[in-house]
């Protein structure tokens, strides 16, 4: 009986030794298994020993070195943009241009601004470089600014049988909108914008004769929706400037102009005549369009940028509706009061004594705004080589 006992007790004792040291093989296994995590010096020696390896020639241990910094995430896209570059070189000597290609994608995804040149890189990563971009294709801005507008009379209307005199100054208003460019290569860009306008004008005509004076201070709102062509050029890294020309159409949303009036009297007193603002939206040609031209400079912040522009906006329509700048809007006017609605002379004649000219307007704007580029990392379909391939060879024509 006491042999079976004991026999038990052995078996359980070796069962127990064997789960136990499963247990240990397997944490074992486990901990093996598990990522390195790399400090940030850790990285940074590893990209260094990277450097040494391809400047001795052992290309085919360059991928290993740089593995556990790429997988872990812990360098910084600078360092992302040595480490590729070091892969890229590694690949092209072992005549392996995918991978190389590969690569360069994956820098252009950390860095979309890189771009090679033969002074500072390997020909043949510059080479390489112009088979690939990250040039968006399309690239959205927003822009809020302010602007100020010219009156141009086309030609000059009147109640007042006297030589008059007249001064405009330039009324301030404000705008906001957004846009897309749709870019054609790095340099040449076709745009569209949708902006909300405020805009207006300011007039004080005066008799030379009697000296009476009526004032106008127009205020207007607009949609506006330029199309135009825009060239940029890359000074450096951060400052983009550019210029643009191009058509508006512009839709005016309403209108209305605050008018007073000084009747001055042979005695020298003064009658003033003034109210409230007077819609004449009615008496507009609300479609018309412009020519836009304009320049400015974008300054790079991270992988976005800011701008500043300076726009002047050349009205090519008369904005007098003609066959309406003497009466009242038809939905002004009470049914009860005259029979015929399109015959109701407008406020501005019978009480201030002012008559619209034919006109149109200029603007000049300033604008700030917000460019987020949609990078866009991909091989071009016909690269453009030929310029670095001339280069290649002539480098090692001096060579032999």
């Amino acid at each position: 009986m006491s042999e079976f006992v004991d026999k038990r007790l052995l078996m359980v004792a070796l069962r127990t030794i064997l789960s136990f040291s499963m247990f240990l093989v397997f944490v074992a296994f486990a901990q093996g298994q598990q990522p390195v995590v790399l400090s940030d010096a850790d990285c940074d020696q590893k990209l260094a020993q990277a450097d040494a390896e391809l400047n001795a020639g052992h290309f085919y241990s360059i991928p290993s070195v740089l593995k556990d910094c790429l997988d872990g995430g812990r360098l910084s896209n600078d360092q992302l943009v040595q480490a590729y570059l070091i892969l890229c070189q590694a690949y092209l000597v072992l005549d392996d241009p995918l991978a190389a290609g590969d690569n360069y994608l994956k820098l252009l995804r950390a860095n979309p601004e890189f771009v090679p040149n033969e002074h500072d890189h390997p020909i043949e990563i510059v080479y390489l470089s112009k088979q690939y971009t990250a040039t968006p294709i399309f690239t959205p801005h927003f822009r809020l600014g302010f602007n100020g507008s010219f009156y141009k009379a086309i030609h000059s209307l009147s109640t007042e049988p006297y030589t008059l005199t007249e001064q405009n100054p330039i009324r301030i208003g404000f705008q906001v909108g957004a846009g897309i460019d749709w870019n054609i290569n790095d340099n040449l860009s076709l745009c569209v914008e949708g902006d909300l306008a405020n805009r207006g004008y300011d007039r004080i005509i005066t008799s030379s004769v009697t000296g009476d004076e009526a004032s106008i201070n127009a205020n207007q709102w607009w949609i506006d929706v330029p199309l135009y062509v825009k060239y940029m050029l890359t000074l450096n890294k951060n400052l983009r400037p550019f210029g643009y020309v191009g058509i508006s159409g512009n839709y005016l949303i309403s209108a209305n102009n605050q008018f007073t009036f000084t009747d001055v009297k042979p005695t020298g007193g003064q009658l003033v005549a003034e109210g409230p603002a007077v819609t004449v939206t009615n008496q507009r040609n609300q479609f018309s369009w412009s020519v836009v031209g304009g320049a400015g400079v974008r300054y790079k912040v991270g992988k976005n940028f800011v701008y500043a522009d300076l726009r002047y906006m050349a009205g090519m329509t008369n904005l007098a509706n003609e066959s309406t700048i003497y009466y009242k809007d038809a939905a002004e006017v009470d049914p009860q009061q005259i029979g015929s609605k399109s015959h109701y002379l407008t406020e501005n004649i019978t009480r201030y004594r002012y008559m619209s000219d034919l006109f149109r307007m200029d603007n000049l704007s300033l604008t700030f705004g917000f460019v987020k580029p949609l990078y866009d990392p991909r091989k071009i379909k016909k690269a453009r080589t030929g310029k670095v391939a001339r280069s290649i060879r002539k480098e090692g024509g001096k060579n032999k």
